[in-house]
């Protein structure tokens, strides 16, 4: 998915910037490749748009520049309460030049042992790669249809990666994994408890 965002230059800095937001935009800055910082500013919608749909370790193009950039996301400030967007920092990129990112973990495919009651533990949110630009993968996914038994993991190593991008994690690192959920251990225990009971009733009988 390409991702573009409308931006314009922003004269207002520094205290200033609460006129920026009384506006209705939400000031911004880009940064990186050796490049002055560059205030913009922008619509709060169109930036809430992109996030929500996975943008947020994205390239994401400016359009309303000198001339169009490219930058991914590197910090995004929201009011403690309200949860709207105060301020955002982007990292300006060259296309030919090798970057390290975060990249999400999503999963396919089902669990038989999840089916059976088992819990799914989620090691991973984000792995770190490296790569261009341009082949920023949208996320690394994981099959869980691998994870039959409580015994199973899913590694870092396991997980397919696209060509041109490195994973820079341990490959050993677990990504996803089992446990009992605790309806199940209980029953468990409980079913210990009276296997032992009946077994102790057994040896009095006998004594």
């Amino acid at each position: 998915m390409d991702y573009v965002l409308n931006v314009e230059p922003r004269t207002v800095t520094g205290r200033h910037v609460k006129r920026v937001r009384a506006a209705g935009f939400v000031p911004a800055v880009v940064y990186g490749q050796g490049e002055p910082a560059t205030p913009i500013q922008f619509r709060e919608i169109d930036m809430v748009r992109i996030l929500r749909s996975g943008g947020l370790s994205q390239l994401i193009e400016l359009k309303g520049l000198a001339k169009p950039m490219n930058v991914l996301v590197k910090e995004v400030q929201r009011h403690p309460i309200r949860r709207t967007i105060l301020h955002v920092d982007f990292y300006r990129v060259q296309m030919d030049v090798k970057i390290q990112t975060n990249v999400p973990v999503h999963t396919t495919g089902e669990s038989e042992a999840i089916k059976g009651g088992a819990v799914l533990i989620h090691h991973m949110d984000n792995i770190t790669v490296e790569c261009l630009p341009g082949n920023i993968p949208e996320a690394l996914v994981a099959d869980l249809s691998k994870l039959k038994t409580l015994d199973d993991v899913i590694t870092v190593a396991d997980l397919p990666v696209p060509e041109g991008v490195v994973v820079l994690a341990e490959p050993e690192a677990p990504v996803f994994s089992l446990t009992i959920s605790r309806k199940l251990a209980a029953e468990e225990a409980a079913g210990e408890a009276e296997a032992g009971e009946d077994e102790e009733a057994g040896e009095s009988e006998e004594a």
